[in-house]
């Protein structure tokens, strides 16, 4: 009898800890679903456009990125657990700046999106339980050179 008091509690308690654990809901522009980013946002050419310049600076801002990568995993020693955790800490910061790009650019995209996407946008991000990124405003872009 006891139990059937806890259960909605204990239910309470893991909706809480899921919706506190949402992560961002990225597009990952530039990755291998750019794609169907075109297709399930219907992305006119001017989008088409702006994205095709994001993404070709996302790849030039990430390739020195990867290189420190690379080269941190070809020359750091990882002969025992200390080496290990130590290139682990050393890896952390590259692999959250390529992150930081990535979503930078997402939000670019977002940005200039309209109404009708946007709106899609959120409710993808809701059934996949993840957590909308505010676009950045057209005052905050800087243009691709």
């Amino acid at each position: 009898m006891k139990l059937n008091h806890l259960f909605p509690i204990l239910l309470l308690f893991v909706i809480c800890t899921i919706t506190g654990q949402t992560t961002d809901c990225t597009l990952g522009i530039g990755g291998k679903d750019t794609e169907t980013i075109i297709k399930v946002f219907q992305l006119s050419e001017e989008q088409l456009v702006q994205m095709e310049g994001w993404i070709q600076e996302l790849k030039k801002s990430n390739e020195g990125i990867q290189e420190q990568i690379d080269d941190l995993l070809e020359k750091h020693p990882q002969s025992n657990p200390e080496e290990l955790e130590t290139l682990a800490q050393k890896f952390k910061p590259l692999r959250a700046q390529i992150l930081s790009n990535s979503k930078k650019c997402d939000q670019k995209l977002l940005g200039i999106f309209n109404e009708n996407q946007y709106q899609r946008y959120i409710s993808l991000c809701g059934e996949a339980l993840r957590k909308p990124l505010v676009g950045i405003g057209a005052e905050e872009i800087k243009s691709p050179e």
